[in-house]
C-alpha cells in the first residue's frame, strides 16, 4: 500500500506567489535551452504535452507554437494569472500542486511528453512524481524532459531547489532509458527519461 506524498506547506505558494509577481526568476528559460531541447525532440506536431510547474508559461508557450496539444501545470495561481495573460490563446493553464497526485481530468497514459523544469526537486517526494508520471501519465514509450540546476552537496543544505551530482544520477532508476546533457548559459542539467514502451 502505498501513501500520498505530504502536501506542500502553504509557505510554499506563498513564496512563488511572491517570486512571481516581483519578477523574480532565477533561471529563466534560454535560446540555448530551447535549441538543445528542439534537437532531441523533432517532429512533435499534434502530440499531447504535460509542462509540469509551468511558472508563467514560457515552454508551455514554445510546446504550444512547435504544435504540441499542451497544458500547463503550476501551484502558484498569481503565475498561472501570469501565464493566461501572455498567452493570446486560449492555452489551458491549471492550478494544481504536483505533490497532491494526477491533474484533474487526465486521462491514463495519453501523454507524449511531460516538462519539469526546476520544479521537481521544490517537491517534498520527487520519486511520487516520477512514478506516477511513469505509470500514469505517460504513453508507452513517452518521455519526461526535466532540467534542474546542479548544486554541491554542502549548497543542497541551505538552498530552496536544485540537486547533487547523485541525486542527477538516480532519476533514471525505473526508466527505459535515461540520457543526460548540461547547458553551458546556467548551471543546469538537462534530463530525458524515456518510459518502458509496454
Amino acid at each position: 500500500m502505498t501513501t500520498s506524498p505530504p502536501r506542500l506547506a502553504p509557505h510554499d505558494v506563498i513564496f512563488w506567489d511572491l517570486a512571481t509577481t516581483s519578477g523574480v526568476y532565477r533561471h529563466p528559460l534560454t535560446s540555448e535551452e530551447l535549441r538543445l531541447f528542439e534537437q532531441r525532440f523533432p517532429g512533435h506536431r499534434g502530440k499531447r504535452a504535460i509542462d509540469a510547474g509551468c511558472g508563467t508559461g514560457d515552454f508551455t508557450r514554445h510546446l504550444y507554437a512547435a504544435g504540441m496539444d499542451v497544458t500547463g501545470l503550476d501551484w502558484s495561481p498569481f503565475a498561472i494569472t501570469m501565464a493566461r495573460q501572455a498567452t493570446p490563446c486560449p492555452l489551458p493553464y491549471v492550478v494544481h500542486d504536483l505533490s497532491l497526485g494526477d491533474p484533474p481530468g487526465l486521462i491514463a497514459r495519453s501523454v507524449d511528453l511531460v516538462v519539469c523544469r526546476q520544479s521537481l526537486s521544490l517537491l517534498a517526494d520527487p520519486a511520487a512524481l516520477l512514478y506516477r508520471i511513469r505509470t500514469n501519465w505517460l504513453r508507452p514509450g513517452g518521455q519526461l524532459y526535466l532540467s534542474e540546476i546542479r548544486i554541491t552537496d554542502h549548497e543542497a543544505r541551505t538552498l530552496r531547489g536544485g540537486m547533487t551530482e547523485p541525486e542527477l544520477d538516480r532519476l533514471g532508476d525505473g526508466w527505459a532509458h535515461a540520457t543526460r546533457y548540461d547547458l553551458t548559459s546556467q548551471r543546469a542539467a538537462c534530463v530525458i527519461l524515456r518510459s518502458p514502451a509496454s
